[in-house]
């Protein structure tokens, strides 16, 4: 054979040598996979059947008279419609619509002439028949004037004097007057408009007061003392640090049909350096001043609430001594951001399940992340 003959053959050896060293390693490859599998199965069943780990927050006491915050709204209240009590024509306007007055300033003003001409022919005609009495009375005193016709001369002089009185209140009443401190929430007249007497001209809102609203569910309004007790205090969002005290006013003993919580309502004055206006929203923070015997108040994340079967809240409370958790039933009375006040079979540092509480179940054992492994 020649060494262009055996060429192929090598060729053909070095090709089969490959290929079983290929089919060796795959080998290798497949019975190292199932070694891992196999592995990974034994940790994960060793895994399942040990106890799970979970995470444990302590049951926490808190006072009843916890602050708790909730949207309130100012109310449109205490507005009074403001009427010339004569007629005339309008000279002047000195407020402007959401202009503060203060009580006895002057808001508006009608043309005082013709009122200050009755003013004078009343006092002419009572300086007149009072002059007229002065002069009666002596020829009364000599008995020349008859009793019957001195006392008609004084009831005219006194008729006088009362004429007299109501043309001054009429030109008093030109002008318009503030009777308390308030803004102007609506004016309906413009200068050199000829207005009557009792007709509305301006609506005059209570600036003094404010009263402001605010929808309370049921169970947190069966909790408060609605009176004047209850303490208070709110401020708009955006100046939260300016805040001002309220005042309970009153409350609805009828729910709201559509979301049954119970409307209550405070005053306030109106705060330095804030305009608080009719719809504004406000943040109001309510507190219950309550004996310490009834200060008792649990709660937890919301997290480690669960719901059992049927419907109910549940808590997984630890037992250190078996390391294992029992579901205790709870009512849930509040929710304060992520914190939620529960009532059962409870005790301020009892530990419970803060999280994935859905994945255990009761009796199961389980081991605290806390705790070294």
């Amino acid at each position: 054979m020649t060494a262009h003959e055996s060429r192929p053959a090598v060729r053909s050896c070095v090709l089969h040598e490959v290929k079983r060293t290929a089919r060796r390693s795959q080998i290798v490859v497949v019975l190292a996979l199932g070694l891992l599998s196999a592995c990974g199965r034994h940790q994960e069943a060793a895994t399942e059947t040990g106890p799970r780990m979970v995470q444990l927050v302590p049951v926490t006491q808190e006072g009843a008279n916890e602050l708790r915050e909730f949207t309130g709204r100012v109310e449109q209240t205490s507005i009074s419609p403001l009427a010339f009590e004569v007629s005339g024509r309008v000279v002047q306007i000195a407020v402007l619509d959401g202009g503060r007055v203060r009580k006895g300033q002057l808001i508006a003003r009608i043309d005082p002439e013709p009122y200050e001409l009755q003013v004078r022919r009343a006092e002419a005609q009572y300086t007149q028949l009072a002059d007229d009495l002065k002069r009666k009375a002596v020829l009364h005193n000599e008995n020349i004037l008859s009793g019957g016709a001195f006392e008609q001369l004084k009831a005219a002089v006194e008729v006088a004097g009362v004429q007299r009185d109501l043309a001054r209140r009429d030109l008093r009443n030109t002008r318009l007057l503030a009777p308390f401190d308030g803004r102007i929430a609506r004016r309906t007249i413009e200068t050199e408009q000829t207005v009557q007497a009792g007709a509305p001209v301006f609506n005059l809102e209570n600036a003094e007061r404010i009263e402001i609203g605010v929808e309370l569910p049921q169970n947190i309004a069966e909790s408060l003392p609605l009176n004047n007790t209850l303490r208070a205090e709110a401020w708009t969002p955006d100046r939260p640090d300016n805040v001002f005290p309220l005042v309970y006013r009153e409350h609805a003993t009828q729910s709201t049909p559509t979301s049954s919580s119970y409307r209550l309502l405070f005053s306030v004055k109106q705060p330095a350096q804030l305009t608080l206006l009719p719809g504004m929203a406000v943040r109001v923070r309510i507190g219950v001043n309550q004996a310490p015997a009834a200060n008792l108040a649990l709660s937890v994340p919301i997290a480690a609430l669960s719901v059992a079967p049927d419907g109910k809240h549940r808590l997984w409370r630890y037992d250190a001594a078996s390391s294992k958790v029992h579901a205790v039933p709870v009512d849930l009375r509040e929710i304060r951001d992520n914190t939620a006040i529960v009532a059962g079979d409870l005790h301020a540092g009892d530990k419970v399940v803060g999280g994935g509480s859905q994945f255990v179940a009761e009796g199961q054992a389980v081991r605290p992340l806390d705790v070294n492994q």
